[in-house]
């Protein structure tokens, strides 16, 4: 198979340029995991003594204050901090101090994690793509719609966990669609690794985990892998589930206990327990189509490519990719059955449904099943829909991409185009009119000279270079038949079996 060195690079590069447009403010839930990562680096602790102050969404233990998120994009967060801050010299997280909105180490992290990790994720869905047999124009399509035309637009450039666990969850199907080789032990491990480090990250990605699981265990009773696969895949797994036991086991005497059990803040201690550590309940029904439709927090208002979904699901049973089709069914299920039955349902300060962001690659996957049918009509749909879907995020992006839960039934109506429109900015905004960029840090007199009705030209610059980069990755290079890329990298009929 021709590797598309190009094709990947290119998006690869649009996506992560775009992120790193953008420098957003700190709150409660970037800050709890920021503050972990900078005492490691800082400090060799993962106590946060000093930092509390930084942020309320903290645990307090004997005495002493802990991130009260599970560590895994903390401890990912790691590595980008300590390069960025080796390089740059940049100085120690000051302790003692009063919550800060722009520290210059919270830009690095945050592009140098789920920046790169919404950029990978939009790669790996356009080689998925191309292998279920788009070409390289529309497999583009697939990872440009995924990371400019959906919420993982805002969150990339956040330090929340969605955009890494999305990623490790992607990646490790991925790792077990592909047909067994020679290497198939080390893809086993680093599946199971990924799965696992997933719900390291973020505990209610957990059951998608456990479906990755299935999956394997799937294959082997269909006689797809040998019964050898399954040891690699759970050794892989071992290795985040022991750190996260030894990290709780360091921070609160027991592998068994987490952040979760000690909230500092009444207002989480109302909502996560010792029994209840995310203080799921039974799913409410109800809130399924303010989660599906609407301008609150309606998932395909806010990513409307995924109104392709359901046709795709269609396409995939129809070409016999089963595998594919219930994966990424059962996972966006999952995922969706826990955001019903969590009482903090809406995701607080967000862009659209924050806590379904992790499902967006898995409801990916049948667009690009679909756009791999030769039907016009169906690529007309999506880039329609990518172009509504971009231009939507951008906006909200560009206000800083928290619109607060209290702003009902239309945030884009009654929070965002306001901010675009020059209007007297509300009291909740304190972060200003639009989010720190790179036009507003190289021409911020320019900028403020401006009428504030015409502040959104800076993001001009922003809107042609990704215009001019996209066409340039749709050019085509090469024209061939369509035909599909089997999973160990050759060519089959579109009739290939899963």
């Amino acid at each position: 198979m021709r590797l598309p060195v190009r094709e990947d690079s290119w998006l690869f590069l649009i996506l992560l340029g775009s992120y790193a447009f953008f420098w957003q403010t700190r709150d409660w839930n970037t800050s709890s995991r920021l503050m972990l990562t900078y005492a490691l680096v800082d400090r060799g602790t993962i106590q946060l003594d000093g930092l509390n102050r930084q942020t309320g969404d903290i645990a307090f233990f004997q005495r002493h204050y802990y991130t009260d998120k599970l560590p895994g994009f903390s401890f990912l967060a790691v590595g980008p901090y300590f390069v960025a801050k080796s390089l740059l010299r940049l100085p120690a997280h000051p302790l003692g101090r009063e919550g800060i909105a722009l520290w210059p180490a919270d830009y690095w992290v945050s592009l140098g994690t789920s920046g790169l990790c919404t950029a990978l994720t939009g790669v790996i869905l356009a080689q998925l793509a191309r292998a279920l047999g788009c070409g390289d124009r529309r497999a583009a399509l697939v990872g440009v719609a995924y990371g400019l035309a959906t919420p993982a637009y805002v969150y990339a450039t956040l330090s929340y966990g969605h955009q890494a666990s999305a990623c490790f969850l992607l990646a490790s199907f991925a790792l077990l669609w592909r047909d067994p080789s020679g290497r198939d032990t080390l893809r086993m491990g680093l599946a199971g690794f990924l799965a696992a480090y997933a719900a390291v990250i973020e505990l209610q990605v957990g059951p998608v985990s456990a479906v990755l699981g299935l999956y394997l265990l799937a294959q082997v009773v269909g006689k797809r892998r040998p019964p050898s696969a399954v040891g690699p895949f759970i050794v892989g797994a071992l290795g985040p589930t022991l750190l996260l036991l030894a990290y709780n086991l360091r921070a609160f005497g027991s592998p068994w206990d987490m952040g979760y059990f000690h909230e500092a803040e009444r207002i989480f201690r109302n909502v996560h327990s010792a029994d209840n550590p995310l203080g799921l309940g039974r799913p409410d029904a109800r809130r399924a189509v303010a989660l599906l439709w609407g301008g609150y927090r309606g998932l395909l208002f806010y990513a409307p490519i995924l109104l392709l979904s359901v046709p795709g699901w269609v396409v995939l049973a129809r070409r016999k990719f089963a595998g594919m089709a219930v994966v990424s069914a059962l996972s966006v299920l999952a995922i969706f059955l826990v955001n019903l039955s969590y009482p903090e349902w809406t995701g607080g300060w967000s862009t659209g449904p924050r806590l379904l962001v992790p499902l967006l690659p898995f409801a990916m996957l049948p667009v690009a099943a679909l756009l791999a049918t030769s039907h016009r009509a169906a690529l007309a749909v999506a880039i329609a829909l990518t172009t509504a879907g971009g231009v939507l995020m951008l906006m909200f992006l560009a206000v800083g991409g928290r619109i607060p839960h209290f702003i009902s039934p239309d945030p884009l109506r009654d929070a965002v185009w306001p901010f675009w429109r020059g209007e007297p900015l509300p009291p909740w905004a304190t972060g200003g009119r639009f989010t720190r960029n790179l036009v507003s840090l190289a021409a911020p007199d320019a900028l403020r000279s401006l009428p504030a009705r015409w502040q959104w030209v800076q993001f001009l610059p922003l809107v042609v270079v990704q215009s001019l980069a996209i066409t340039g990755l749709f050019v085509p290079t090469v024209v061939s038949a369509p035909t599909v890329a089997g999973r160990d990298g050759s060519r089959q009929t579109p009739e290939g079996s899963d």
